[in-house]
């Protein structure tokens, strides 16, 4: 299992934006890796070895340097790594994926505490949604969905870490109390800060080019709220932007839902899987003790 986390790594920084060294065995030519020593919710993003033994400038933009052969500015060779790098530290601050699970990647995963699950299954579809993105927009999304614990915003949040490390792309955590159908609501209160945005919220939802909708389902008690999910799920199906959803109940339990319209979306946009495990944390906490 080990090996073959490790093998999807090195696939996926084979098929990714490359900055570095081709031949670098560190960042596989990504020229951009992981500080395991950084602090706990700090962004461990830095450059990587290959790209600070090119480096010509003084680190700073423009990231130029004086040759004196030809008497004159040019640009370094680690600009684009560098560029990238903020990149890539912008998209993270503005993800709003939570600091549990920032720079988890697949090879995050416990893999001593996945063995005889369907993990394995879901893994391999994770991996294919990752690899198969910057050139196969047409995609489908993902429906994860099982009991409390069994890894499903762990592997949501993998997906878009890994897109903003290897990709540079925008992509969105939202749970959906907090995030969504809360912030809405706080629109129409003169006293919060959301006051009056509520249009905002929603366009930056419906628009950004990924988007994770955590604890799908938890809230579908009124006409209102089935509206803005069926709003916020069509104009992204309308788009073919790339959705993962997670949730405790199956697909099924929107069908009698606002005449099964967000269920028909869902199905049309989505491969839904079930996460047929023991509860992630609690047999991490196994096999601690």
């Amino acid at each position: 299992m080990k090996h073959f986390l490790e093998d999807i790594k090195i696939d996926l920084e084979k098929n990714a934006n490359h900055y570095g060294d081709p031949d670098c065995k560190i960042c596989n030519g990504l020229g951009i890796i992981l500080d395991n020593y950084s602090l706990p919710g700090e962004s461990s993003y830095k450059l990587c070895q290959c790209v600070e033994k090119m480096t010509l400038c003084d680190g700073n933009p423009p990231y130029e340097y004086f040759d004196p052969k030809e008497n004159c500015m040019k640009e370094c060779p680690s600009k684009k790594a560098r560029i990238a790098l903020k990149k890539i530290l912008f998209l993270e601050k503005q993800s709003g994926i939570p600091t549990r699970y920032k720079n988890k990647l697949l090879t995050s995963i416990d893999v001593n505490i996945s063995e005889g699950d369907n993990f394995l299954y879901v893994i391999d579809h994770v991996y294919a949604v990752i690899k198969n993105y910057p050139s196969n927009k047409n995609t489908y999304g993902l429906y994860l969905y099982g009991k409390t614990g069994t890894g499903k915003t762990l592997l949501s949040c993998i997906i878009l870490n890994e897109m903003i490390r290897l990709y540079q792309i925008p992509v969105r955590y939202a749970k959906i109390s907090r995030d969504i159908l809360g912030k809405i609501r706080d629109t129409f209160n003169p006293q919060s800060e959301f006051y009056g945005e509520g249009r905002k919220i929603e366009e930056e939802l419906a628009n950004i080019e990924i988007l994770v909708i955590d604890d799908f389902g938890v809230q579908k008690d009124s006409p209102w709220v089935n509206n803005v999910l069926y709003d916020l799920i069509d104009t992204r199906y309308e788009k073919n932007l790339l959705t993962i959803l997670t949730s405790n109940e199956p697909m099924d339990s929107w069908k009698d839902i606002s005449n099964g319209r967000v269920f028909s979306r869902l199905k049309e946009m989505c491969l839904e899987i079930h996460l047929d495990a023991e509860d992630y944390r609690l047999k991490k906490a196994k096999s601690i003790h």
